[in-house]
């Protein structure tokens, strides 16, 4: 992961779901206009503590924690500290506090995504249904509803079809772009 100065966030996916081969792909996280929602303010905050922690270990976390200014401001244009080329960026963190040496498991992430459902008091019921899938479709159908076109979502996605972008729609509000809504009728 980089940033670059005009696109964002630059990531860079060695294989994925769509890629089995491991050709590899760059995926951009753009600048946004709220600090609080910009994938670049949040990829420097956490490098941050990750390389806090690979410094001083968990003293260096808390420190820089408790010594950082308040997130009331972009950080994503000023330098991005270096972390350890040999460690994942995205690591589990032990019941200790501490960051381990692995990388992030899907099924960690499964459990986030499913946690911070339930605190945002989603029903039980739709929380059980949750998973990192459910992040991609979410994108899918509002990206959809914002008005961008099968193409330009497969560019992001990796989808090589429009076929299969169409399956990852979960549209429940059948008039929201369509074209019926745009003629005025």
């Amino acid at each position: 992961m980089s940033v670059d100065r005009h696109d964002g966030v630059h990531v860079r996916l060695r294989r994925s779901k769509t890629d089995q081969e491991g050709v590899g792909t760059v995926r951009a996280l753009p600048f946004t206009d709220r600090h609080d929602s910009c994938p670049p303010c949040a990829y420097v905050r956490w490098a941050q503590v990750v390389a806090a922690f690979d410094s001083r270990g968990r003293p260096g976390v808390i420190r820089i924690l408790t010594t950082a200014e308040p997130f009331d401001a972009h950080v994503c244009r000023g330098a991005v500290p270096r972390t350890g080329s040999r460690t994942p960026l995205f690591r589990s963190i032990r019941k200790n506090g501490n960051l381990s040496e692995t990388a992030l498991s899907g099924a960690a992430v499964h459990k986030a995504i499913r946690r911070r459902a339930e605190q945002a008091g989603y029903d039980a019921a739709l929380v059980n249904q949750l998973g990192g899938h459910s992040l991609r479709a979410g994108f899918v159908t509002q990206a959809f509803r914002n008005g961008a076109h099968a193409h330009a979502i497969m560019r992001q996605t990796g989808h090589t079809t429009p076929e299969m972008v169409e399956v990852y729609a979960r549209e429940r509000t059948p008039l929201v772009g369509n074209a019926v809504t745009i003629l005025g009728l």
